[in-house]
């Protein structure tokens, strides 16, 4: 071996160093790897000496990782790989491990020579997954807040002013038929502001903290509203879902629960709702009457909510008659 080489890999700085060091020379053949390799990627100093960088590499990149490197060889500089981007090392196990990578030439005995600084990135990513989770949430709960306003100061005044003006008509009105029918929209109206009086409720007083299954029992028991209906419910979520999937599942689930109640005639319903690494899913079913054929065609405001929610969130979302009777919502995106 090289003097000078020999002596870089007996230096501390190689040896106590809290990266991990391989040296790589230009066929892309690992010449040397320090201590702390074995630590992020499980091999022993010695057992990557003589074996093709790309061994480090997950299988899915190493075709184009050839071609980087021999762009790296032609244009040698101190610089980190892979800029903006997440990349991944094969663990020793066959797993991949976030990585930072860092590339340095070298010169010894007439030779180029790359160094390749690796650092574990899984504390790093996770902080910046939890940074961007907040501030996901801060935009929710700012856009609940603006929804909130408008709710309040616009469209419950507009709707508070039209019922005034009604009521106003009917008191002139003599006792008959039409009166009655005015006095029933009246009492309508007021029902619907205090709807919208419990939705600016639960925008503004929304508790980030709540656990994802609480808040779906929340939504269903607030949606079903003491209707009777015979409720089967469960929720399998082994992880803690992104916040912008978490308000769109709730939406679904109130708008799906919701429409049930209203014009299913049914007697049960079924919520499951189940999430993995992959792929979130909801499926709310009833034994109602089912939907007309019309609607198969024609979807009203609520029904293409659903199906907008789960399109901007890149999923789909089936509504189709249930095997037993009634009707079921299929609802799933990609995590």
């Amino acid at each position: 071996m090289r003097k000078d080489l020999l002596a870089a890999l007996n230096s501390p700085f190689f040896v106590a160093s809290p990266d991990g060091i391989v040296i790589v020379d230009g066929r892309g053949t690992i010449v040397a790897a320090n201590p702390q390799i074995a630590l992020i990627l499980g091999y022993g100093s010695h057992e990557l000496a003589g074996r093709p960088v790309e061994d480090m590499i997950p299988a899915s990149l190493r075709d184009s990782h050839h071609s980087h490197r021999d762009s790296y060889t032609s244009d040698p500089r101190p610089r980190s790989m892979g800029t903006g981007l997440r990349l991944k090392a094969r663990h020793k196990d066959g797993n991949e491990v976030p990585v930072d990578i860092a590339l340095s030439p070298i010169e010894a005995g007439g030779e180029l020579l790359t160094i390749a600084s690796v650092r574990d990135a899984t504390a790093r990513l996770e902080a910046e997954d939890a940074i961007s989770e907040f501030e996901e949430w801060r935009a929710i709960s700012d856009d609940r807040q603006r929804i909130a306003r408008d709710l309040h100061d616009t469209v419950i005044q507009d709707i508070f002013a039209a019922g005034m003006g009604l009521q106003a008509l009917q008191r002139q009105m003599p006792e008959d038929g039409t009166k009655a029918q005015l006095g029933a929209s009246i009492g309508h109206l007021d029902s619907v502001i205090t709807r919208l009086r419990g939705v600016i409720f639960n925008l503004t007083h929304s508790d980030e903290a709540e656990p994802f299954d609480a808040a779906a029992r929340r939504v269903v028991t607030e949606a079903l509203n003491g209707s009777g209906l015979n409720l089967h419910f469960k929720v399998s979520s082994p992880n803690p879902l992104p916040a912008r999937t978490q308000e769109h599942i709730l939406a679904t689930l109130q708008e799906a629960i919701s429409n049930a109640v209203r014009h299913a005639q049914a007697t049960k319903v079924k919520v499951v709702i189940t999430a993995d690494d992959a792929l979130a899913s909801l499926c709310v079913s009833d034994d109602g009457i089912g939907m007309p054929d019309a609607a198969a065609t024609r979807a009203g405001f609520g029904l293409t909510n659903m199906m907008n929610r789960a399109q901007v969130l890149g999923g789909s979302c089936d509504i189709t008659p249930n095997a037993g009777g009634g009707t079921m919502v299929e609802w799933k995106v990609p995590l």
